[in-house]
């Protein structure tokens, strides 16, 4: 259970603040800079999601989010 929470908070924090994926989103298309795009630029609430997500797939997949994308936490706070 720890792991789906991990997972799910390690891949939202990077696609919203390290990898900037709503900004992108928004440049593709075309739409106002100011204007949301929830739940992909609020890291709650796209933990969430994704957690349930990882819920009801296998551990498996869960433990590789949770590795790949805590490196990636870890890289942005270490830096």
């Amino acid at each position: 259970m720890l792991i789906i929470c991990l997972a799910g908070f390690c891949t939202a924090y990077y696609f919203v603040n390290i990898l900037q994926a709503p900004m992108r989103i928004k440049r593709v298309l075309k739409l106002d800079p100011v204007k949301r795009i929830k739940p992909f630029d609020c890291v709650q609430c796209f933990s969430v999601w994704l957690a349930i997500v990882f819920y009801f797939l296998p551990i498996e997949i869960a433990q590789f989010f949770a590795v790949i994308f805590a490196a990636g936490f870890l890289g942005s706070k270490v830096q």
